[in-house]
């Protein structure tokens, strides 16, 4: 990969690394649903290809901080980068998650973008967010999230 671009990954977690929500063992210290193995392996393939940073994107920024996200992404899962940064937690309305997500999403690119030198980006999710996106895959199979086929392929392309 290029190390003189920076690529974004905006990266939601419950339905694209965490899969089996009822049957999984939230017993470790951050009381964490673990990610599934294969989407890890498939994440990790995606960084090694193209470089890209991890930005979450993902409810779970409300639960944790930064410290707490880089061990849950490290140590707990095996994932082999963890986020630098999360979006902005803007008010969301209920009934629009989907362009609560956008519009954070969009002023994080908006603050950060140009000053970091970010060339490509992506955002990964189970919500729907192709209408405010354009650089957006959608995770429509809870149940396989990033494991979808052909998702790691559209990733790598908005990321190359």
């Amino acid at each position: 990969y290029d190390i003189s671009k920076l690529s974004i990954i905006f990266l939601d977690i419950d339905g694209v690394l965490a899969l089996a929500f009822g049957s999984m063992n939230r017993n470790n210290k951050w009381d964490a649903y673990p990610f599934d193995r294969k989407a890890v392996k498939v994440l990790n393939k995606i960084l090694k290809e193209t470089g890209a940073e991890i930005v979450l994107s993902s409810d779970w920024k409300h639960h944790y901080g930064m410290k707490a996200l880089s061990e849950i992404f490290l140590e707990l899962n095996g994932v082999i980068k963890a986020p630098i940064d999360v979006t902005p937690a803007l008010p969301t309305n209920s009934m629009d998650l989907e362009g609560g997500r956008v519009a954070e999403i969009k002023l994080w690119l908006k603050e950060n973008a140009e000053k970091m030198g970010v060339t490509h980006w992506v955002s990964v999710d189970d919500l729907n967010m192709s209408e405010g996106l354009t650089n957006f895959v959608h995770c429509k199979r809870f149940n396989e999230g990033i494991k979808q086929t052909g998702l790691a392929d559209k990733i790598v392309k908005f990321l190359s």
